[in-house]
């Protein structure tokens, strides 16, 4: 098998933090959901400022790569007006292989019918999603006598001739005229995706399809676990009448990790309770044998930290960071348990640079968001948090501190770099 076989199917992933460049990565099945497998680094640039935003196959098979190029990285960190957004720079690259001749444009606009259903049986997913937005504009009264015609002509002993007919459905799904017959049938089909592929548009179709319930009871009971898990997100739309017996039947067969929660969740839904807390709401009710005012803080520190966009985004919440993307962790460093000047100095300006950290070396090429819009309180609140949790063990920060610091340093005029700080605050 060649190399262009074994990536069909690939994931390529743009990434702006730590690592600048593209990673492609293996899809794998991982019971009822999916993981992903590194396979090489694509694309890597030196350019600091290298953000590739978006990356798009053209018709032609060449990939096209959007680099905003720019210091920052994040919107909702940084003001609109920030003065060092860059509004010149920017590029887009064309990505080829000059080994191999490009593909040949499939022909959609003003195509036959004809030739756009032939269309949904080329191997590039772009040219079938161009034809398939293409088909949703044609005539209806005209579109399903050739469609019907087309259908009848698929090879049955065709290896993706379940898949040919799914993209058939995925058509009439868009036109808003569900082929039920068609759907049906792809229920009962051999291959898992394709059924659990059918359940997802009949998860859209109750308002079409009258026995939609019915044949969800059935599809619970499927020996998939991902047709399972489609078939509980489904059921999460029917009445509760009509939705509990269908995920009864499905609890009373076995679950993993990716089904559970999407099980509880429907329940609960369909029960008209509240969902359990989940990780994030346990981190908000966190337990310290801290006492008194330290006590009061270390637990807002611990609903400061769990924000979106905060400490949580990149530290994580078992505060290991992901040190694979170069997000350094808190836990047990004497960056956290050190100097309180130190702490409160980087997370009030941020930090950019090198950075080394439990003996693996950070490039720092992004930087630490600077968290000076937080209030002194809830900015003491927070690193008292991160330094009394994940192993950590220090005194707490006092909001006199950081208001003290936050003074003294109101002329920093930009982040801080780690080695300057050392100067300044040395690990003892």
């Amino acid at each position: 098998m060649c190399i262009r076989d074994r990536v069909q199917g690939d994931i390529i992933l743009g990434n702006t933090i730590g690592f600048l460049g593209l990673k492609q990565h293996q899809l794998l099945d991982s019971e009822s959901g999916y993981k992903a497998k590194h396979r090489h680094d694509l694309l890597k640039s030196s350019d600091g400022n290298f953000r590739p935003v978006d990356h798009e196959f053209a018709p032609d098979g060449s990939l096209y790569l959007c680099d905003w190029h720019n210091v920052l990285v994040g919107h909702m960190q940084h003001s609109a007006r920030d003065p060092l957004r860059d509004h010149k720079h920017g590029r887009i690259y064309r990505i080829t292989y000059p080994s191999r001749p490009l593909v040949k444009p499939a022909k959609i606009h003003q195509a036959s019918l004809e030739t756009l259903f032939e269309n949904l049986t080329l191997p590039e997913y772009r040219t079938r999603y161009r034809t398939r937005r293409e088909l949703r504009g044609r005539d209806p009264g005209e579109f399903f006598p050739v469609l019907q015609k087309w259908d009848a002509s698929l090879d049955p002993k065709s290896p993706r001739y379940e898949h040919h007919l799914l993209e058939v459905l995925w058509v009439t799904w868009g036109l808003n005229d569900v082929d039920e017959t068609l759907l049906k049938d792809l229920l009962d089909a051999k291959d898992p995706r394709v059924r659990a592929a059918a359940i997802h548009v009949l998860r859209y179709s109750g308002h079409q399809i009258k026995d939609q319930a019915k044949l969800l009871q059935k599809t619970a009971a499927d020996k998939s676990t991902r047709v399972r898990l489609e078939t509980a997100v489904a059921t999460s739309w029917l009445t509760p009448r009509k939705g509990l017996p269908v995920l009864e039947t499905i609890a009373s067969q076995a679950t993993d990790n990716w089904l559970k929660p999407v099980l509880e969740t429907a329940t609960s839904h369909l029960q008209g309770q509240e969902v359990k807390g989940d990780a994030v709401e346990e981190l908000r009710k966190p337990t310290s044998p801290l006492k008194g005012e330290a006590l009061i803080l270390f637990k807002k520190g611990a609903e400061v930290y769990s924000r979106e966009g905060h400490c949580i985004t990149c530290h994580q919440p078992d505060g290991e960071g992901l040190p694979a993307a170069m997000f350094p962790p808190l836990s047990k460093t004497k960056w956290v348990n050190g100097s309180e000047d130190r702490l409160i100095k980087l997370t009030l300006h941020g930090l950019l640079g090198p950075i080394e950290i439990k003996s693996k070396k950070y490039p720092g090429q992004v930087p630490m968001t600077a968290f000076k819009q937080l209030p002194d309180e809830e900015l003491a609140a927070v690193l008292t948090y991160v330094r009394n949790t994940f192993g950590n063990k220090a005194p707490m920060v006092t909001p006199a501190k950081v208001k003290e610091v936050r003074e003294a340093t109101k002329t920093q005029p930009s982040f801080y770099a780690p080695t300057d700080l050392l100067k300044e605050h040395p690990h003892k």
